[in-house]
């Protein structure tokens, strides 16, 4: 990274205090050694969002999201990074530097603002059309005819676009859009060796991202006309696998509910919220996709898949299940009934009637395991074979040993078959997902327990102590290089606190939260809110020791656990590794033993 701008990044840094950032968008109250207020990522009426001006970084103990000033207004201002430090700048009234850039560079942001430029210029033009022209007249009726107020349309900029070949061309060269610059935005393209709109006579749905911005349109026949919806094709600032219509006005109901609601095309959206359901959104008929998942996770943890009730809807339904969970959402899919889609549904039963449904939503995985069950011929022996084996799979997305075992029992019931021949089905595949067959699975840990394991305070504890003293990693390195951390971001965590070397705290805490995603920026904000030690170097040592031995202890029981499962499962099925895995269960419980005792 050029040097100027690294100098830029800590002269902005230097000039922004977090408490004074944080203060321009809530209400801070210092108690004691920290400043309070209930979090902004998330609906609460107790305080649990804190500011440490000292330190210079945020923690909410209910949400646990946490960073530095610039984590903060990246998520505030749902902005990338580059973009969070020229928001910080602009309002220390710095100047933001001229960086080596390529003219490759140079041209791609300006065609970046160029289509900005197009983009909000075309709504606003579309919206006039809809409003003052007498073609539109009939537009207006067909929203209204929707349950779509105008309130409604005034939120999501909706507008209409004229029955003519070129009549957005026209009016958006008297503005100064080129040509260029309207066929590279998708809104003009070339036919028969001439140029014309791609929308015509159609309502306009402007799509935008979570700022705000206009980056693309769709627009719907108002009779039976086909294509029925027409899109923008994808540009430099408009990819449907990242973009979600809805979120910018749904941001902050999502947060309130701490619940979004997804569903398959804008109208399905925008129908939603003309009937007060705020916190929807939709996925632009594209597949849902990991990008997706992760956008929807920095503002909630928890969605509920709405799609059309056809075996379309509901396959894609299926899929997106496993994505969200993948990205540690919790997920729910609800059934509309009657075979409609939620705009029809809403529309004829209303919001009681829809809220109603989302209550009684199956959870995530049950709707898999249904979906499942409805696909495979379980009369006969050989489709309840079929149909464990592609369960099993979703099975193996659970969190838990303990879930998963929730869902064995649930699918055991439905399809009237041992429990224990799907645990042995189970934990075969399972097992087989490892190299060589040494390996078991491990049960992910959670990210959010309200209550952490003595195993989860000594390891963050131990990476507070190494945050302080990076003297003391020495000690530990080939201890912990056998037993690892539980928790894959602390490992990382671990991992880059050890490459810095014996660099100071200050210099450790920054270096991680500019790197690091925003899981690691959360857990590391976590282990920074712990409180410091108060102790001489032999303490020190003796504190590290205790944290170290009870990662030990953890990681031997653990590899106990996972051989003497593995040891029953093959004792059921008369498998000769019975042997092998109770002589490793007897070497672990005498190494746990002589360690630590009994």
């Amino acid at each position: 990274m050029d040097q100027q701008y690294e100098d830029f990044k800590r002269q902005v840094k230097d000039s922004s205090d977090i408490v004074d950032v944080i203060a321009g968008y809530v209400s801070l109250q210092k108690k004691g050694r920290y400043y309070w207020a209930c979090c902004p990522f998330h609906g609460e009426k107790t305080p649990s969002f804190c500011v440490d001006k000292e330190r210079q970084f945020f923690y909410c103990y209910g949400c646990h999201t946490g960073g530095d000033v610039f984590t903060f207004v990246q998520k505030i201002e749902n902005s990338t990074f580059p973009e969070a430090i020229k928001t910080l700048a602009g309002r220390a009234n710095i100047p933001v530097p001229e960086t080596h850039r390529t003219a490759a560079d140079v041209r791609r942001e300006q065609r970046r603002k160029d289509m900005y430029t197009v983009n909000d210029l075309a709504c606003r033009y579309f919206s006039a059309c809809l409003q003052k022209t007498r073609p539109g007249a009939a537009a207006l009726e067909y929203f209204h005819n929707r349950g779509i107020t105008d309130a409604v349309i005034e939120r999501f900029s909706l507008g209409y676009s004229l029955p003519s070949f070129n009549a957005l061309e026209f009016n958006l060269a008297r503005k100064g859009c080129s040509r260029e610059q309207l066929a590279a935005a998708g809104l003009i393209r070339q036919k028969n060796g001439s140029y014309r709109d791609v929308f015509i006579n159609r309502v306009m749905i402007p799509i935008k991202d979570p700022r705000g911005r206009v980056i693309a349109f769709g627009g719907r026949v108002m009779d039976d006309g086909l294509p029925k919806y027409l899109n923008t094709g994808e540009t430099d600032v408009f990819q449907k696998r990242e973009t979600l219509f809805g979120l910018d006005v749904a941001l902050k109901a999502i947060r309130e509910a701490k619940e979004a609601i997804i569903v398959e095309g804008y109208m399905d959206a925008i129908s939603l919220h003309a009937a007060g359901i705020n916190r929807a959104v939709a996925s632009l008929g594209t597949a849902f996709s990991e990008q997706h998942a992760k956008l929807l996770h920095r503002v909630t943890e928890s969605v509920v898949f709405a799609y059309d009730s056809d075996d379309a809807g509901r396959r894609n339904a299926v899929r997106a299940v496993s994505i969200a969970k993948k990205a540690g959402l919790s997920v729910k899919v609800l059934n509309v009934p009657e075979g409609k889609d939620p705009d029809a549904f809403v529309r004829k039963s209303g919001r009681d009637a829809f809220e109603d449904l989302v209550k009684n939503a199956w959870d995530g995985t049950e709707f898999q395991i249904r979906y499942t069950i409805s696909k495979n011929n379980v009369s006969e022996l050989a489709g309840k074979v079929q149909c464990v084996s592609n369960i099993i799979p979703y099975l193996q997305e659970c969190k838990t040993e303990i879930e998963a075992e929730e869902y064995i029992r649930f699918l055991a019931k439905e399809l009237v078959i041992d429990e224990g021949l799907i645990m042995g089905e189970y934990r075969k595949k399972s097992a087989s997902r490892f190299s060589g067959g040494n390996s078991v699975p491990r049960a992910p840990v959670s990210s959010a327990q309200p209550v952490p394991s003595a195993l989860e305070l000594a390891e963050r504890k131990l990476l507070l102590l190494f945050f302080r003293y990076s003297w003391l990693i020495d000690s530990y390195k080939e201890i912990i290089q056998q037993t690892g951390f539980a928790s894959p971001v602390r490992q990382s965590i671990y991992e880059k606190i050890c490459k810095l070397g014996n660099a100071d705290f200050s210099t450790v805490k920054e270096s991680l939260f500019a790197a690091g995603d925003e899981e690691t920026n959360a857990e590391t904000a976590r282990i920074l809110a712990g409180e410091d030690f108060v102790a001489d170097e032999a303490g020190l040592k003796q504190i590290a020791e205790g944290y170290v031995r009870r990662m030990q202890r953890d990681f031997l029981q653990r590899a106990y656990e996972d051989h003497r499962r593995l040891a029953d499962m093959y004792a059921g099925m008369n498998d000769p590794r019975f042997e092998d895995e109770i002589k490793i269960c007897n070497e672990l419980r005498g190494k746990i033993t002589n360690l630590y005792g009994n």
